[in-house]
């Protein structure tokens, strides 16, 4: 039962984030002193450093889609495999639109 009540809170997370930035979703559903580990040359900690995150690809990529390819839940560990789709209209880390 919780397996499937975090699968959902996954999902929730990701189609309100990919959907228009919904930036009140991740003030709702994350920690403010979450640890991120992303190939990003800067990052801000926490919850902060995630928005900007969101920012910065909904920036670059206004159209972008989101589609959840496989989602494994066990206690409270939920992992998932997802693509991302969109034109690079918007610097994307100092990289040019292409």
């Amino acid at each position: 039962m919780i397996a499937e009540s975090n699968k959902n809170l996954v999902r929730r997370f990701l189609e309100a984030v990919r959907g228009m930035g919904n930036l009140s979703t991740v003030d709702e559903l994350v920690s403010p002193g979450v640890a991120l580990h992303l190939p990003l040359p800067e990052e801000v900690p926490g919850s902060e450093g995630l928005k900007d995150i969101v920012l910065v690809y909904r920036a670059a990529f206004p159209d972008l889609t989101l589609t959840i390819d496989d989602m494994v839940a066990e206690g409270d560990k939920v992992a998932v495999r997802f693509r991302t789709k969109g034109t690079n209209t918007g610097p994307f880390i100092e990289v040019p639109p292409t």
